[in-house]
């Protein structure tokens, strides 16, 4: 079985052991494409043609309550400091603006775009999860940054009937 396979089915099979609906998606640039939400966020796994990596990667769009709030300076200092965040943990950060009048497809936003890689030669299950955990904090934080910038309130957690703490048995 050719490499690219055994990563597929390793990929699948350890979404699957978590509990994760895992959906493919065909496209001619990519050899396999897996689309996930793990946690809380939507991410794509894909393995470009010709390639020895998994890029990992999740597109969160600015809700309409925040481009409300959002003035292009709000806007500059958001950026910023989500791109300090990003450069401080090693995690990939990029923007995504709707440009009017630009010919072709728009793209969906603004927002930004989270990724990161796993080469081939660390690919394990163990990686794996690290990394989907590393890009999934990394979204909370710049929606936090997003919140700050915004004045919006975080939201807070759940209340249990149980304030005590949990064992176990």
């Amino acid at each position: 079985m050719e490499q690219t396979d055994l990563i597929k089915n390793a990929v699948r099979e350890w979404f699957s052991r978590e509990g994760i609906k895992i959906e493919s998606i065909t496209n001619p640039r990519a050899e396999f494409i897996f689309k996930v939400k793990f946690q809380r966020f939507f991410f794509t796994v894909v393995r470009p043609n010709e390639q020895r990596y998994l890029q990992l990667e999740s597109q969160v769009l600015i809700s309409p309550q925040h481009q409300k709030l959002l003035n292009v300076e709000k806007m500059r200092k958001f950026q910023m400091e989500a791109l300090k965040f990003a450069f401080e943990t090693g995690v990939n950060l990029g923007f995504i603006q709707p440009r009017p009048g630009q010919q072709g497809p728009q793209p969906p936003g603004p927002g930004f775009v989270i990724s990161d890689r796993i080469y081939d030669d660390a690919f394990s299950d163990d990686k794996l999860w690290r990394v989907m955990r590393r890009l999934h904090s990394a979204i909370d934080m710049v929606i936090s940054l997003l919140n700050d910038t915004t004045g919006q309130p975080v939201a807070k957690p759940e209340e249990t009937a149980d304030s005590g703490p949990s064992y176990y048995t």
